[in-house]
């Protein structure tokens, strides 16, 4: 049986897209009778770590490269870290083959001059450590050959979702929904302006906003404010964001980067189509399912959004074809498939 570590900051129940690729990871290997170990920095399978830089991640990665020991407790045959922005960074080294999930890269996440910027050159030590590096968009894997790592050590592996089948949940006119965490670079509060002026315009639009993070409270002292128009639930469960996804009609999704958009492949897998603007990750992951406007035109974003809220025929269309594009390219029964593989040829 292989023995497989995954190594991740975030983990059960998930703070952001790297704790949802972790659950489906684990459930998908674990389907094909890999044996998996999971070391997190929170969640169900998190370890004690010294809090020294006041980043959470960070701290955590530093604590797994001081005691590497940790990361072989269970004997594994592959250690499979997550990386990116908020993931793992290991720059000692292991005494296993390591492989990583390049979630997106701090140069593809920071503008220039930003601070967190500087953590490019350990995340590139850390991919340099790795037997392979699996990018999870086409963007990325242009980030990493600019970031010296050899095209012979990436294979592009997007991440995975299950299809949602919710028979009696249908999608509900002028329901628009926004999933992420509530973070200035995701577009949190140009989602809300989005809901705002389309629900002024017409009276039938509901807006919904779930998700935690920074800006929580300004969010949710918006909806307060919207007379009802606009709806913030919080951070849901698997159960009930899978409800949310089969209620809406559309997706909103303005991020200003996204290594691969999770949000949008889990929508279109619910037959919902996503309007977001065109950046890298959102490029990747959305296609036929959905619509995407120039980088930070918010009058283009709330345009298309409306076209598809006034169009059923179309919307439906959309939303059936994203449905099968997104669940014939990225089931996890095929990715945990190709992962037993990489892992068997790294051994």
């Amino acid at each position: 049986m292989t023995r497989i570590t995954i190594a991740s900051y975030d983990d059960d129940p998930p703070l952001g897209g790297q704790g949802v690729v972790v659950h489906g990871m684990r459930a998908a290997l674990e389907r094909r009778g890999v044996q998996v170990h999971t070391i997190s920095g929170r969640g169900d399978h998190a370890i004690a770590f010294a809090r020294r830089t006041g980043r959470a991640p960070l701290d955590f990665s530093m604590q797994l490269n001081r005691y590497p020991q940790v990361l072989l407790r269970a004997s594994p045959d592959v250690i499979h870290a997550q990386g990116g922005p908020g993931g793992v960074l290991l720059w000692k080294q292991l005494g296993a083959p390591l492989v990583y999930t390049a979630h997106h890269t701090y140069r593809q996440a920071h503008p220039r001059g930003s601070v967190k910027r500087l953590l490019n050159g350990a995340e590139a030590r850390s991919y340099r450590r790795a037997a392979m590096v699996l990018p999870v968009s086409r963007s990325t894997a242009n980030a990493l050959l600019e970031m010296g790592i050899s095209a012979s050590r990436i294979e592009v592996l997007s991440n995975g979702v299950d299809a949602v089948e919710l028979p009696g949940v249908e999608h509900e006119d002028g329901r628009v929904l926004f999933v992420s965490r509530m973070e200035r670079e995701k577009g949190a509060l140009d989602a809300v302006s989005v809901l705002q002026a389309l629900a002024e315009s017409d009276p039938s639009v509901h807006g919904v906003m779930v998700g935690g993070g920074s800006l929580a409270a300004e969010v949710r002292r918006a909806a307060d404010a919207s007379g009802g128009r606009i709806e913030y639930l919080g951070a849901l469960d698997r159960e009930a964001l899978n409800h949310e996804y089969a209620r809406a009609v559309v997706v909103l999704m303005p991020s200003r980067f996204e290594g691969l958009g999770m949000v949008a492949l889990e929508a279109q897998a619910a037959g919902t189509p996503v309007v977001g603007f065109d950046v890298d990750g959102l490029r990747d992951a959305v296609g036929v399912g959905g619509v995407l406007v120039p980088a930070g035109d918010m009058a283009a974003l709330r345009a298309a959004t409306l076209r598809l809220l006034n169009d059923p025929e179309r919307r439906a269309e959309a939303g059936a074809r994203g449905r099968e594009v997104v669940l014939a390219e990225h089931s996890w029964d095929a990715i945990g498939k190709r992962l037993e593989e990489i892992y068997a040829a790294v051994r």
